[in-house]
């Protein structure tokens, strides 16, 4: 084999590897980036690697960017699959950096070629994220609908890596129902994939974190205690931002509850990291708990500023979906459903 196909399946392995959970540092994928050059195609690959890397650290931008060249890389080079594997990837970045709209763009483009390619896999991909963007709509039943296609999909292709992913996603949509038999019930069944046949350790943590977050719902603190501890401690070797802040917001909530000392430490941590990831929704829970939790200690004073930002944060502005943008998801939830009669 010579030395380029050798490099070619090198960086097929890491963009495996990135896109399950653990990319290279970005210091390391710039590296390949640079081994790359000449060669277009590999280094459209190696701009998705780079893009797993950033995203990883929650740095959304940079995460885009290369992205984009990765794309751009593919479409040059006529690689219509893995072009739309990473508008899918460009999607999900924009989804995570509040940008729903952009995402819907990128997932609109996306399907128009997946169903081209007649690739119901990449379709699938799609719809979870649409629901992905229902969430962000606050409209927890049609999410799950999204999702439940997806699985419905993701059955029929028997690909066990994508029932995962899909499982997680309607798990996680069942716990903001409260629907928690449901969420624990997919749980399960992912955690049993994992067991056998997929490696993830960001879905691995992930399901943990779902599990301590329902026992936590039905009041089972001391067992969620654990789950949570567990989940954060793996996330943190894996230094997955969001699932770290994720799962200390909810940890540092549940020692709220318990009335343990560590509470108020947790959290302050846990604000950081939300800060740092820029998540404005465990922004808001963990300036919740640093009130409830300084009024508790008669620390009225140390409470003013969790205040201040949680009234600052209420007057951010909130998007609105547009006519334009409400016809197209309508668009393609019928497509969605008719592509699977």
């Amino acid at each position: 084999m010579s030395a380029k196909l050798q490099f070619a399946a090198q960086l097929e392995m890491i963009a495996k590897a990135s896109y399950c959970g653990a990319p290279p540092s970005p210091s390391e994928s710039e590296q390949l980036l640079l081994a790359a050059a000449g060669d277009e195609q590999l280094m459209a690959t190696a701009q998705v690697i780079l893009g797993h890397s950033w995203q990883h650290l929650s740095e959304h931008l940079k995460a885009q960017q290369a992205f984009l060249a990765g794309i751009q890389g593919f479409k040059a080079m006529q690689c219509k699959k893995e072009q739309t594997e990473t508008l899918i990837l460009l999607g999900f970045s924009h989804l995570l950096s509040h940008q729903p709209m952009l995402a819907l763009d990128d997932w609109s483009e996306a399907l128009k070629i997946a169903r081209l390619l007649k690739n119901r896999k990449l379709c699938a991909r799609i719809y979870m994220g649409i629901g992905q963007v229902y969430i962000g709509f606050g409209d927890h039943q049609a999410a799950l609908g999204f999702n439940e296609l997806a699985l419905e999909l993701a059955r029929k292709l028997g690909s066990d890596h994508l029932k995962c992913e899909v499982l997680l996603n309607v798990a996680s949509d069942a716990y903001r129902l409260k629907r928690f038999s449901y969420a624990l019930q997919c749980l399960a069944e992912a955690e049993k994939l994992l067991q056998q046949s997929v490696i993830n350790p960001i879905w691995s943590a992930e399901i943990i974190y779902y599990l301590g977050a329902v026992h936590a719902e039905q009041k089972q603190f001391a067992q969620a205690k654990i789950e949570l501890e567990t989940a954060f401690t793996l996330c943190d070797q894996n230094e997955n931002m969001w699932g770290k802040a994720h799962a200390l917001t909810a940890l540092a909530e549940v020692l709220l509850v318990l009335n343990d000392v560590a509470a108020g430490e947790r959290l302050q941590q846990a604000l950081n990291l939300a800060l740092q990831a820029g998540i404005k929704e465990l922004q808001n829970r963990c300036h919740t708990g640093l009130i409830q939790w300084h009024i508790a200690q008669h620390h009225y004073e140390l409470a003013m500023p969790s205040f201040n930002a949680l009234l600052q944060n209420e007057e951010r502005h909130t998007f609105k979906i547009s006519a334009k943008h409400r016809q197209r998801i309508l668009q393609l939830q019928t497509q969605s459903r008719m592509k699977l009669l």
